[in-house]
């Protein structure tokens, strides 16, 4: 899109003239962005940027997968704006995979038009909330739709919640479904487990959801990369066929090539960039920091490369070891327990593992794990083998999964003086060990020299997720847990 620059020059120059501005503007969402944003824009934007914002000014349907960090989220953000001061839109609905998170969405536009003094200067007040509902902070409000005084309303919905009979009546007495809706991360490492889950989400998103629109409404999907199978790979298959959808789908490199500038390749690079700059808005962001958060969350953020069901998580490169420890340390236990008459002939581990805060990290130093099957399992052989252990490597905290049998264990164990806590894991077994790839691959988890301390470990780690064994991950895992550095034992 062309722009007049002396135009935009003394629209931006000179405040009174409100009228010019915002009819200049209704046909400008860039310039709409920059005068009412200012603060936003600290980097060049992209071409891929200008591309999407002229899609959306066009009331195009997009289909959009990015690297993170790329503001996707901030342009629509203020596109909600835009439509919302210019009503071009009647009917605003926002999906996300969890309510709260589509709630927090509303706050922020609640927020922008009480608090931007440049919008409230040419557009006055435009969310009036009614006597009851106002507060003094408009950040306590929790809030799931709202109006705008002209009768513009905005709504939050979660995944299987239906548009059905979702309409209202405007001014001009006239029923008016939702006319824009945005489809945020829905997506998560939660719900790309299950095929058939994965299977009737579609379904309802594109029977249910589409079919109670407005027949011109404009959807927009952000996305993130989780899983090879998931809402996003399927629904892009979905579309690619459809002419009626926009597709961006923008890794950080394409051929070879940064696709944005505000990224740079290497530490050195970044620090070279960022020498006299004291606001981290302007600052460049180094690649080569985002790789130390691990290769599969790398991949999938910026790479948009899915993690495969059959991916093993640490490579035979990511395990070394250590021969001395450090002078100051805490030992942590990590238990997977498992005494009910179905897991009775699964063997029960123990991990332990010696912690080490240096600097801003904490180092990790497996030093044994322990195997107990059949007789060992009785509850009294058990605990007794715990208390040895414990006096033996001076534990500061035993964790143990509530499980089955945690109860019964973790009682046993707290009378006989020893400190326990208890983990409720919501998470699967893939997600908590991927929270800590990062660390095998930066080596700040090592494994005792001694492998007859450690062998079998070490071995279900390599397979894992693909052995049918995985109980000694668990614990491991549970062993890595941080606690309060008050109280710290050595040897």
């Amino acid at each position: 899109m062309k722009r007049n620059k002396e135009l935009l020059h003394y629209l931006f120059t000179n405040p009174d003239k409100i009228f010019l501005r915002k009819e200049y503007f209704k046909n400008d969402f860039l310039s709409f962005c920059l005068y009412y944003f200012p603060n936003e824009f600290t980097h060049p934007l992209a071409l891929f940027h200008h591309e999407y914002i002229d899609d959306l000014q066009a009331m195009k349907n997009i289909f959009f997968v990015w690297f993170r960090e790329c503001a996707k989220t901030m342009f629509l953000t203020y596109y909600y704006v835009y439509c919302i001061v210019y009503k071009r839109k009647k009917y605003i609905m926002h999906y996300n995979s969890e309510i709260e998170q589509a709630k927090s969405i509303l706050l922020d536009l609640i927020i922008i038009l009480q608090t931007n003094e440049l919008l409230i200067h040419d557009f006055w007040h435009l969310y009036i909330p009614p006597e009851w509902r106002k507060q003094n902070e408009p950040t306590k409000k929790t809030i799931w739709e709202f109006m705008i005084d002209w009768n513009i309303k905005v709504q939050a919905m979660s995944i299987w919640k239906s548009p059905r009979w979702k309409k209202f009546l405007w001014r001009d007495w006239r029923t008016h479904r939702p006319d824009l809706v945005w489809f945020d991360d829905i997506d998560t490492h939660k719900n790309t487990k299950n095929p058939e889950l994965i299977e009737s989400d579609i379904r309802f998103l594109t029977w249910e959801v589409f079919g109670w629109l407005n027949a011109f409404a404009q959807k927009i999907f952000l996305w993130n990369v989780i899983n090879e199978d998931g809402r996003v790979p399927r629904l892009k298959k979905f579309f690619e066929w459809n002419k009626d959808f926009k597709i961006f789908w923008i890794p950080i490199r394409i051929k070879w090539k940064i696709t944005w500038d505000r990224f740079v390749a290497t530490d050195e690079e970044a620090m070279i960039k960022n020498k006299w700059i004291t606001d981290d808005a302007y600052k460049f962001i180094s690649l080569q920091t985002k790789r130390r958060d691990g290769s599969i969350w790398y991949n999938q953020n910026f790479n948009l490369i899915a993690y495969k069901n059959w991916q093993r998580i640490i490579k035979r490169s990511d395990i070394k070891y250590f021969y001395t420890l450090p002078k100051v340390y805490r030992v942590v236990f990590g238990i997977d327990p498992a005494f009910s008459e179905k897991t009775w002939t699964d063997a029960m581990w123990l991990t332990i593992t010696a912690q080490e805060k240096y600097a801003w990290e904490i180092h990790k130093y497996i030093l044994e794990s322990v195997a107990f099957e059949d007789e060992d399992k009785d509850e009294d052989r058990f605990c007794n083998k715990v208390v040895d252990l414990y006096r033996k490597y001076k534990c500061s905290l035993i964790y143990i999964e509530q499980n089955n049998g945690w109860l019964i264990l973790a009682r046993m164990l707290k009378k006989r003086w020893l400190a326990v806590m208890v983990l409720n894991s919501e998470k699967d077994k893939v997600t908590r060990l991927r929270e800590y790839q990062w660390e095998f691959e930066r080596w700040l988890i090592k494994f005792n020299s001694d492998s007859d301390k450690v062998s079998k470990l070490e071995n279900q780690l390599l397979a894992f997720p693909n052995d049918e064994h995985d109980d000694l991950v668990d614990s491991m895992v549970f062993s890595f847990k941080p606690f309060s550095w008050w109280e710290i034992r050595t040897f």
